[in-house]
């Protein structure tokens, strides 16, 4: 994935290009479950990184832990202008490489994250993952071969039986 800064803003659902040191956030709190749903894409001090962090703290400790990072990204800018995420991390094991198109396939699961805050939600993750983070798209020159082309002969084509005259 390389990709201009405002479009990997567009890929994370913040819809401009961040100036250094901002950042942009969404939240949600849900009584009933005891929980709060954060999200927040920050740019870094010199405009020379972007982070993208989801993170759930729970009301009262789940086993042991007040908080639970679901996902963190991380993305600089390579070659000429042109943004990458470098590092993954989803519920704490790293994740990069482990899929095909996972830079682009982890903004887009981030972003749902995101429309799920905007309407008030604390998203599915198991769910988004499922739909968002999937390795089922073939990639170019895996070796997965398709059948080869019938072979037809030319006595088949013309319509002719063996053995047969005009």
């Amino acid at each position: 994935m390389r990709v201009t800064l405002k479009e990997l803003m567009d890929l994370l659902n913040v819809g401009y290009e961040m100036a250094p040191y901002e950042t942009y956030p969404w939240s949600c709190h849900d009584s009933v479950r005891g929980e709060t749903c954060s999200a927040e894409v920050r740019m870094g001090i010199e405009g020379e990184e972007a982070e993208a962090e989801i993170q759930i703290v729970f009301d009262e400790p789940r086993n042991g832990k007040a908080i639970e990072q679901v996902l963190h990204l991380r993305a600089i800018p390579k070659e000429l202008g042109k943004w990458t995420v470098v590092s993954l991390r989803i519920r704490g094991k790293d994740q990069a490489g482990s899929i095909y198109d996972w830079e682009t396939k982890c903004c887009k699961f981030f972003a749902a994250c995101v429309t799920s805050l905007l309407v008030d939600q604390i998203p599915d993750f198991d769910e988004l993952l499922k739909e968002h983070m999937r390795d089922d798209e073939e990639k170019g020159g895996s070796g997965k071969g398709g059948r080869k082309a019938p072979k037809a002969r030319m006595q088949q084509v013309l319509g002719m039986k063996k053995g047969g005259s005009f």
